[in-house]
């Protein structure tokens, strides 16, 4: 028996029977410090029995009421239904195969693009695929760039397979692995696009470009483009430092790593593209990586029922919150997620379920702050009490994750058929038993359920075919501007919103360059008030928060600073590219503007 740790994280630990991290490459017998409280978290702040409007009903009550809503809504409009679902635990079942009921429906959903879909969609338009290198891989470079991937916090394993290369890491701060790295290169918020530029340009300068590309010719052209000085005012580098990297690229042909942070910038999708076309340059295939989740061969949309049947609508992640406050749905069903802590605009979610606008109901295994909201919550088991199917989108081993504690809750799969067999019948959708869809959706990984089920762990054995890359599209940026940007990076004891249940509810803390005390953070979205501190290794230009602050002082949701826009390859919000302003607040109350 084995169990595979499903959250949004590169490591995806597989761990025995006792919980203990298999010593097997590349999980190498340890695990984060969330990985090791798990046992620990799983009876704490669990939703025990299901909720109607504030009152204990039974599980046969809350399915009865929510397949009413369903009803009524559809009956009206099926995309006035909007499910919002996201990878709070990766599984095959509790993430993908529950989208069958509300496709089968009609309903809306959201485009899966908060997190990676901008740098997949972009490294695609050059390669055909996203693929990228795969961990024994890794330990094959003996250097490495690390591109807005503060890996030794949120990577762990990746930064140690990396152990013996020299490391250049590039952030907008110092970060924990830019102080750790061999080198470190700060550049401003939204310019990572121009640094490539830069580099790119150097490199033809060198001679060094040999790799097979097509339209090299144009990109020569548009590289050089943009004058030294520029590319050295937009990044704020000298251009030793820009022509420095290039070296390295050319002398010690580096593994790059590009960190989903990217693609939640001004410029982003445009940077990762041309980021990831650097090592294709200097003939190196698959010299990059950034996520080989969409390069397995795993149908989701299988899982998703989408073969059969499709979305009403289909709402940006950067609008859902947005749209929710202006009265564009009835019905809001939410699992796997926390919208409260990680949607931008929040605030109008909260506000639409508060005056009674819209009825939310959550399936959640803990009292999220979406699941306090809730009209309706219907209690869910964790990973660790029901079985599931677990891929990694760095390692190459499918897992069955099989139940270590006794279940609490209704698992997703088991749902989705009570509320289907009351809305729907006999949808194909929903009769086809959950273990025989995954058996479908992963033939294109050469390992099938019946593997599974005898060795527990089993490596995926396809790759996807590389195609020649291409230059094209050649990026427009849009130059950096002069605002303070607020950035958000991932922390060491929390995934996004959970773990608070051991750690705590993290204090929002907004790190400057020079300010201190409790201070208003305002954009043209919303206002928060935070606690600033001042942090020396954070540039003038910058301020920055852990993604793990929820609420600001008052109760309000951080992310009500972010607005609606979004990349442009994949649709992801722009969450690290928010301009702000600080307002201090003096003594005797008079406030001053920064």
């Amino acid at each position: 028996m084995v169990i595979a740790c499903p959250r949004d994280c590169y490591d995806t630990c597989i761990f025995d029977r006792n919980y203990r991290p298999l010593p097997m490459f590349p999980v190498n017998g340890f695990t984060c410090a969330r990985g090791r409280a798990d046992l620990r978290r799983n009876r704490v702040n669990r939703v025990e029995a299901p909720m109607i409007d504030g009152r204990e009903a039974t599980l046969e009550e809350a399915l009865d009421a929510l397949a009413r809503l369903v009803r009524e809504t559809a009956r009206r409009d099926p995309s006035r239904i909007i499910h919002v679902d996201y990878d709070g635990n990766q599984g095959l079942l509790t993430w993908y195969y529950p989208a069958r009921l509300w496709n089968a429906l009609g309903a809306s959903q959201t485009d899966y693009s908060i997190c990676s879909a901008e740098g997949h969609a972009a490294i695609a338009a050059h390669y055909g695929t996203s693929f990228g290198a795969l961990p024994s891989e890794f330990q094959r470079y003996d250097a490495a760039v690390l591109w807005g991937v503060p890996a030794s916090v949120s990577f762990i394993h990746g930064w140690v397979a990396l152990r013996n290369a020299y490391k250049v890491v590039i952030d907008v701060r110092m970060s924990d692995a830019a102080r750790k790295a061999d080198e470190a290169i700060i550049v401003r918020p939204g310019s990572d696009v121009y640094l490539a530029i830069g580099v790119i340009k150097e490199l033809f300068r060198m001679g060094s470009v040999t790799g097979d590309v097509d339209g090299l010719p144009e990109l020569r052209g548009f590289v050089e483009k943009y004058s030294d000085e520029e590319i050295s005012e937009y990044t704020g580098l000298r251009w030793s430092s820009v022509k420095r990297l290039a070296e390295y690229y050319s002398q010690r042909r580096p593994l790059t790593l590009m960190g989903f942070a990217l693609g939640r910038t001004r410029n982003g999708g445009d940077a990762i593209g041309l980021i990831s076309l650097i090592p294709a340059l200097l003939g190196m295939e698959r010299g990059f990586y950034y996520s080989n989740s969409l390069g397995w061969g795993i149908d989701f949309n299988y899982l998703r029922g989408l073969h059969i049947a499709r979305p009403g609508r289909v709402i940006g992640m950067a609008e859902v919150a947005y749209e929710a406050g202006e009265g564009a749905f009835d019905l809001m069903f939410v699992w796997n997620s926390n919208p409260i802590h990680s949607l931008p605009g929040a605030d109008r979610l909260r506000e639409a379920v508060e005056e009674g606008r819209l009825t939310l109901v959550v399936h959640d295994p803990y009292w999220s702050e979406t699941a306090r909201l809730a009209n309706i919550v219907i209690p869910a088991p964790t990973f660790l009490e029901k079985m599931d199917v677990v891929y990694s989108y760095w390692h190459e081993y499918l897992v069955l994750n099989e139940p270590i504690q006794d279940p609490m809750g209704i698992p997703e799969t088991m749902l989705v058929k009570e509320v289907g067999k009351r809305v729907l019948g006999d949808h194909p959708l929903i009769i086809e038993e959950p273990l025989q869809a995954v058996d479908v959706a992963i033939r294109g990984t050469g390992v099938t359920v019946a593997e599974l089920m005898e060795k527990k762990i089993a490596p995926i054995r396809n790759r996807p075919r590389p195609r020649k890359p291409s230059a094209h599209p050649l990026p427009s940026p849009s130059p950096p501007g002069r605002d303070l940007i607020l950035v958000f990076t991932s922390h060491p004891l929390y995934t996004n919103s959970q773990f608070k249940e051991v750690y705590g509810s993290p204090e929002p803390i907004l790190y400057t360059h020079d300010i201190e005390g409790i201070v208003e953070v305002e954009s043209k979205y919303g206002r928060a008030r935070v606690r600033a501190v001042k942090d020396e290794g954070t540039p003038s230009g910058v301020a920055w928060m852990t993604k793990s602050a929820l609420m600001d002082l008052d109760g309000r949701p951080i992310n009500s600073l972010i607005g609606p826009e979004k990349g442009k390859y994949g649709g992801t919000p722009l969450l690290n590219g928010v301009a702000v302003k600080i307002i201090e607040k003096k003594h005797g109350g008079a406030p001053a503007g920064i």
